[in-house]
């Protein structure tokens, strides 16, 4: 029954749909629910720090269940695009109802799309989960996120070399514009790299292809729906890719590898990540909060990731911090606190 959990994780584009067919106050239903009572939730139920044992990770990773979760968000996520799309092309939408229904995808965007792009295109062959992944981040004008995340931000994470990994007293809004658009460049050389090191041309760069891509889902919509409603779009996208950064800017802040006299970094630990271990988050999430073993084994599937043995643990759950990023005022000081405890007892 275990497993049956993650069907949770349906709960954020049902809330979209339910939005986008709302006005006045129930359309602010879905994001009162997201912002104030997981977080409050979390803050009730303790976390979840419990592993799967040994046979139960063993029949985990060969369960196509698992996949198949993945599978159903991708139509599942198009359809609530889709009924956005319908509902912010109507004329008589109030401003109050606009607002809503922008914040309510851009939640999506940034949660499913992105990371559910990002579960399905990790370090895998699997042609079918790539062409997935990129669907689900075409969503989301992130196609340049898998060659970054992959070859970029996992090899250098919790150094100065990775745009994704927060220095401790960095501000929320300087990161983010670093990270996304330095990113973006980054990802341009690293795919030229691999290219080179394959001996192909490097004019065969897929980020041209994504780039393309990005121009004919704004082409797409603005056929269809018109510049109105392009530009919506594109202020929702935005605040989901807000989304992902704030998730980058808190799952590393402050955390950094060691330089080696050889100079090199030392290797990636569970220490160079925060974890958490509550319960909802977890489900929505597909397991990243679980962060610290994600990046000490890049190669785990979502349903084995573990609980790390004296991985620093922050100091809420991911919802509640993700609201806390957009306030440096009390981010940074609550983590100063985090930090220097994490560094007495580690």
């Amino acid at each position: 029954m275990k497993k049956f959990k993650y069907l949770g994780a349906f709960i954020i584009p049902i809330l979209g749909i339910y939005t986008f067919n709302s006005t006045g106050f129930k359309a602010y239903f879905g994001l009162i629910f997201l912002y104030l009572v997981i977080p409050i939730l979390e803050i009730i139920f303790p976390p979840n720090k419990n592993n799967l044992d040994a046979r139960e990770k063993d029949l985990a990773s060969n369960d196509p269940y698992y996949d198949l979760i993945l599978f159903i968000s991708v139509p599942l996520h198009l359809y609530v695009i889709f009924i956005f799309l319908n509902a912010i092309s109507n004329d008589a939408i109030y401003n109050s109802d606009l607002i809503a229904y922008i914040f309510m995808m851009g939640t999506i965007l940034g949660v499913n799309g992105i990371n559910i792009g990002h579960e399905l295109g990790h370090k895998t062959r699997n042609k079918f989960k790539t062409f997935l992944s990129h669907i689900m981040l075409l969503s989301s004008i992130q196609n340049h996120f898998i060659p970054y995340h992959n070859a970029g931000h996992h090899r250098d994470v919790g150094t100065p070399n990775d745009l994704s990994s927060a220095r401790e007293g960095d501000i929320f809004y300087f990161f983010a514009i670093r990270s996304q658009v330095g990113g973006y460049f980054k990802a341009w050389k690293l795919e030229n790299e691999r290219l080179k090191s394959l001996n192909k041309n490097v004019y065969l760069n897929p980020m041209g292809l994504y780039a393309t891509l990005t121009l004919s889902l704004f082409s797409v919509i603005y056929y269809f729906y018109g510049f109105n409603v392009t530009m919506i779009y594109l202020l929702a996208t935005i605040y989901g890719i807000s989304i992902l950064e704030a998730q980058n800017y808190f799952s590393h802040y402050g955390l950094r590898r060691k330089l080696l006299e050889n100079g090199r970094y030392e290797r990636v630990k569970p220490s160079h990540s925060w974890n958490s271990d509550h319960i909802f988050g977890r489900i929505l999430l597909f397991e990243l909060t679980r962060h610290s073993d994600h990046h000490h084994s890049g190669s785990k599937p979502y349903q084995i990731l573990e609980s790390e043995e004296g991985s620093p643990t922050l100091p809420f759950g991911y919802p509640a911090m993700l609201i806390l990023s957009y306030f440096p005022f009390i981010f940074i000081p609550l983590m100063k606190k985090h930090l220097k405890n994490y560094a007495k007892i580690s």
